[in-house]
């Protein structure tokens, strides 16, 4: 129980970074991978590069 939260926040950094890198906001990412966790991370590999 103690380690969900703080593997929550990690879904999130990772789900930012990737986000970020696709030229998405990072912030709004963030939110999605820190609520959805895995499947956030699963959106954010597949959203495509911002034109």
């Amino acid at each position: 129980m103690e380690l969900i939260l703080p593997l929550w926040f990690v879904f999130g950094l990772i789900g930012a970074f990737m986000g970020s890198m696709k030229g998405r906001s990072g912030c709004g990412w963030f939110l999605l991978s820190a609520l959805l966790g895995p499947i956030g991370l699963l959106l954010a590999a597949i959203v495509p590069k911002k034109k």
